[in-house]
């Protein structure tokens, strides 16, 4: 199968998506933006034949068989049922939905046209992550007991990042924290209280999530407002694991510190890469030339769920 990408969008996560594209065996050949200007600049500075002043023409692009969807959040469900409508399989950038129940429906959508729709997120594909859950699964270092996470994304420059209805931390950002750990620890139960504060337009700028996954309490907390530093930490009954900025973390350091014994073994493990992306895009393709509908890794369920949790999030905090 042939890989023809068209965006949807001049969002400048662009960058990285079309960067993880050219290493893969996938080509961007359209883009689209609702400002023909800004669409033929972008095609132009990344060599993409195809520029398009509306969505509309890009979805009825024969050529295009794959859509990369990077707009606003509120945008998301809209512009994946159209992509679906003209039988193209369908990449989403994260949140997938603002709600459970458009979730629900946008993956429905797309089991009834036989179609691959998938949220990206990077951080689920990514060779640190694999290693952390090897560890987890293999209780290498005993079972793990605490998570505490940090993220910080300093005074966004995207005016709908401020708006209460699809912006703030919670809808731009809770689901690094969520589907990271439900795919790390894979709980059978999750129990979420979460503290926030909000600006003046009542958008929520920073939040404290206090989860409990099965055994596992977390405290994740994410600010837009504050320079914080961003990492996860997990603690293991003889030692622990440390990432900086675990969405897109090119190394990790590993202490091991058995009980009983004084000294410290710590290892650091560094896995450089360009572009991050290019994870999860191997794993869309490889989903495609098996012809599945679904991934195995960042499957429906674990965005619904992920949705649910965000729903309830929100509603707890007025």
């Amino acid at each position: 199968m042939e890989f023809k990408y068209g965006i949807i969008s001049t969002a400048e996560i662009n960058h990285r998506f079309i960067g993880a594209i050219n290493a893969t065996k996938g080509k961007v050949v359209a883009i689209a933006s609702r400002n023909i200007d800004k669409a033929k600049k972008i095609a132009l500075q990344y060599h993409i034949e195809k520029a398009y002043g509306s969505y509309e023409e890009l979805y009825q692009d024969t050529e295009v068989n794959l859509v990369y969807i990077s707009t606003i959040n509120k945008e998301h469900v809209n512009q994946i049922k159209k992509a679906l409508h003209y039988g193209k399989h369908v990449l989403c950038e994260k949140p997938i939905a603002l709600h459970k129940k458009d979730a629900i429906e946008v993956f429905s959508l797309a089991k009834e046209k036989n179609l691959f729709l998938m949220e990206m997120q990077k951080s689920l594909f990514l060779p640190v992550t694999t290693i952390i859950k090897e560890y987890i699964n293999s209780k290498k270092l005993g079972n793990l007991h605490q998570v505490d996470m940090s993220a910080c994304f300093y005074r966004p420059l995207a005016k709908w990042m401020y708006d209460p209805k699809q912006g703030g931390v919670v809808y731009g950002s809770a689901s690094y924290t969520i589907e990271y750990l439900d795919y790390l620890i894979e709980p059978k139960e999750i129990i979420v209280l979460p503290l926030a504060t909000k600006d003046d337009t009542n958008c929520i700028d920073s939040v404290a999530l206090n989860i409990k996954m099965d055994d596992v309490l977390i405290n994740s907390r994410i600010t837009m407002k504050a320079k914080a530093k961003s990492f996860c930490h997990f603690y293991f009954d003889n030692g622990y694991i440390e990432v900086d900025e675990y969405w897109k973390a090119r190394s990790i350091r590993i202490t091991v510190c058995p009980l009983g014994i004084d000294e410290e073994d710590i290892k650091q493990i560094n896995l450089p890469i360009d572009f991050e992306m290019v994870y999860e895009i191997k794993h869309v393709e490889e989903c495609l030339e098996n012809n599945k509908i679904e991934s195995s890794i960042m499957d429906s369920k674990r965005s619904i769920l992920c949705c649910e949790v965000v729903d309830t999030i929100i509603n707890f905090i007025g």
